[in-house]
């Protein structure tokens, strides 16, 4: 029960993943202008104004992961007939990849001259209505989010690192950590060195290559997806509310922000989803994942909560 966990699970998070770029880049609503606002102002993200910059470069950096993890695992993959089907996914996340690098040099070579006076206009706007510690162009898009996150995410992150680099590693301050490895069926794949687990299953670990592909898998989209949430909330500051000569209702910074946290919420969402669907399973190996349903529903609620305001 615990191998057909870790595969729901690299399917969830890998839709997450690829949900962030397609629902963002797809079905994100045009900047409109919206005429009843005091001096006009545009409401939702703009290509020319810079908001899907930080997501596309994101996405690049995702794919280029993904593609590496493919090419590393292409001679196992071969092996096992699926050779085809790994340099589709390598071949499609480099073209993407490609895709975004090259409309993010494009569209900083030519907007780079026009950069410099609509922020001026900004900040003097700002300062014409006065000092507010929570408009400051410098500040994080959402404090709540940020310590959420360090608090949710960057744990996740640890323990999904901990699986695409070291399946099988026991990290000593995560409680039941050996448990839910014996679960997954980590110690089978991966045991540690030198351990019970390693005289008794180090012989035919190999014969678990599949699983221990799919928990690195695993591993690899969760950590994409905590690095999106992490970098949207600490990554860049709120910035102007410029969009050319007319402003915008939100700041640059919360604009591409929110779009990825939009995604996110989702994500965390479909895995508090499949969390609560394998909770029984869990308990019967006496793994308890109470505390992973809280503190992915918290960081689910913050997201769809900062979203609303």
């Amino acid at each position: 029960m615990g191998g057909l966990f870790v595969r729901k699970l690299s399917g969830v998070t890998g839709l997450a993943y690829h949900t962030t770029k397609i629902w963002s880049i797809i079905f994100s609503s045009p900047a409109q202008y919206d005429a009843n606002a005091k001096n006009g102002r545009w409401v939702g993200p703009s290509w020319s104004a810079g908001h899907y910059d930080p997501l596309l470069a994101l996405g690049m950096i995702g794919d280029l992961c993904v593609s590496v993890f493919y090419l590393a695992r292409l001679d196992e993959l071969k092996n096992a007939g699926a050779g085809g089907i790994a340099m589709a996914y390598v071949l499609a996340s480099l073209i993407e990849a490609i895709v975004f690098g090259l409309y993010l040099v494009s569209r900083r070579t030519n907007y780079k001259t026009t950069t410099t006076k609509p922020a001026e206009r900004a900040n003097v706007a700002d300062n014409d209505e006065g000092y507010d510690p929570a408009e400051d162009p410098n500040s994080l898009p959402s404090r709540i989010v940020a310590r959420t996150t360090v608090i949710v995410s960057s744990l996740m992150f640890l323990i999904s690192l901990r699986d695409l680099f070291f399946p099988g590693y026991i990290i000593s301050f995560v409680p039941r950590d050996d448990i839910y490895l014996e679960w997954t069926g980590a110690f089978l794949h991966s045991p540690p060195p030198d351990t019970v687990e390693a005289d008794e299953h180090g012989l035919e670990a190999p014969l678990f290559a599949g699983d221990k592909f799919v928990a690195q898998l695993l591993g690899l989209y969760l950590s994409l997806c905590c690095m999106y949430k992490l970098v949207s909330s600490w990554g860049w500051s709120k910035g102007s509310r410029s969009m050319g000569r007319v402003e915008s209702v939100d700041r640059s910074g919360v604009v591409s922000s929110r779009m990825i946290w939009k995604a996110q919420a989702i994500g965390d969402f479909l895995l508090l989803g499949m969390l609560r669907l394998f909770t029984p399973a869990a308990k019967t190996a006496s793994l308890d994942l109470r505390w992973h349903l809280m503190l992915v529903g918290y960081e689910a609620f913050i997201l769809c909560e900062c979203l609303l305001v």
